[in-house]
């Protein structure tokens, strides 16, 4: 047995409605994964690790935002790592107060957002078409604890000397600045041949570190050697037991707060479960209804469809189709014998009578009217094959015989 379309319509529905649900359970299980450089990951690419590391240093290490972006008080040392959102101009204002009053910030990244922030302090981030592992020499600035330019100690070095594991796919290129700026000097810690991945610079009291590879950082890479000897070099002018605060506010962290409450019945339907539940069914309402062609109302006439046709259109299209038709006769005869009938009503005479009886009784009754032209005419509305031109002449000549 054939199913009906009714059910056809009630299984589409149906399954709709079933795809609907795995995909929105799909949506609600499937866990989102943290930033790169986020201190509460433990992926790889993660920093969790700098965060127990720290803290093991004997450093107040804490992660706390508020309703807006503000940098916690007592904080010696910023952390921006791997930036994902941008940073805003009122939000420079407040790192650049921090740093000029003696703090310290490290900024770290290859990403978009690290490649905006380091603008701020005239570079630029570029990436190169591969890994650049070639380090140039540089001034040993790094002695506490010592740190060279070959993560392999050699014997000539002491036994703690080692070089950092970078695996650099970025460096800094500084900008040139405009006529009326004065550029912030720099000086490059650790280069590439094609330009420095680290740089310091001081602004103010305080002191800007910036780097363009974050693998010294990661979770993976702070175990590689001579990356912990990279970081406690860079934080070493930052004493112990004081505040590290990292910037998780740029990471999309923020303050949780109490749901808003609901302002109307609009809100209501739109930012509530029972109000999206709601709105849900009345789409699949709507879509049953328009598929199975059910009307919501009677039809409204068109204007044209009311609107009553004037007898001369009848009159008119009724002559075209005679005369498409070629009816020339039928019409042709219709005149004979209307103008036969409206003349023998005057005189109480048989229409059907033949023609010549019915003039010689006609001019007995009438004797001024002029029977050869009427002969004339009636012999001509009975021709055939005349053509429309004839046809629309004789009935001129009728209809002016009937109004005599």
């Amino acid at each position: 047995m054939k199913p009906s379309r009714d059910t056809l319509l009630a299984l589409g529905l149906f399954l709709v409605l079933a795809l609907l649900t795995v995909f929105a359970a799909l949506q609600q299980t499937q866990e989102v994964g943290p930033p790169a450089l986020a201190n509460n990951s433990n992926e790889p690419n993660g920093a969790r690790a700098l965060w127990l590391w720290l803290t093991d240093l004997d450093y107040f290490v804490h992660d706390t935002v508020q309703a807006e972006y503000a940098i916690p008080g007592n904080t010696s040392l910023v952390l921006l790592l791997e930036p994902q959102t941008p940073i805003t101009e009122a939000e420079w204002e407040i790192l650049d107060a921090f740093v000029e009053n003696g703090g310290t910030l490290l900024l770290a990244g290859e990403g978009g957002g690290t490649a905006q922030a380091v603008r701020h302090y005239g570079f630029s981030l570029r990436y190169a078409n591969e890994e650049i592992p070639a380090l140039a020499p540089l001034l040993p600035l790094f002695t506490n604890p010592p740190l060279t330019n070959d993560p392999t100690p050699s014997a000539e070095d002491s036994p703690s000397a080692r070089g950092a594991t970078l695996h650099a796919y970025t460096y800094l290129q500084p900008d040139r600045p405009a006529e009326d700026e004065d550029p912030l000097p720099f000086i490059p810690l650790i280069a590439l041949a094609e330009g420095p991945i680290l740089v310091t610079l001081q602004q103010g009291e305080g002191r800007v570190f910036l780097s363009a590879d974050v693998t010294p950082f990661t979770n993976t890479g702070l175990k590689d050697p001579g990356n912990p000897e990279l970081i406690l070099n860079l934080i070493g002018t930052v004493p112990r037991e004081t505040h590290v605060w990292f910037d998780e506010w740029h990471h999309g962290k923020r303050l949780e707060t109490a749901p808003a409450q609901v302002s109307g019945p609009g809100e209501w339907l739109r930012g509530t479960p029972a109000g999206r539940a709601l709105l849900y069914v009345a789409g699949v309402i709507f879509l049953g209804l328009l598929l199975g062609g059910r009307s919501f109302g009677r039809p409204v006439p068109l204007a044209h469809e009311i609107t009553r046709r004037a007898p001369l259109e009848y009159v008119t299209a009724l002559a075209n189709l005679n005369r498409r038709a070629g009816n020339r006769t039928a019409l042709l005869r219709h005149y004979h014998s209307h103008l036969k009938r409206s003349l023998g009503r005057r005189y109480r005479l048989d229409p059907a009578l033949h023609d010549g009886e019915f003039l010689t009784r006609l001019a007995q009754y009438e004797p001024t009217l002029d029977i050869e032209n009427l002969r004339n005419l009636l012999a001509r509305l009975t021709r055939k094959n005349a053509t429309e031109t004839e046809m629309v002449q004789w009935a001129r000549e009728a209809a002016e015989w009937i109004r005599e």
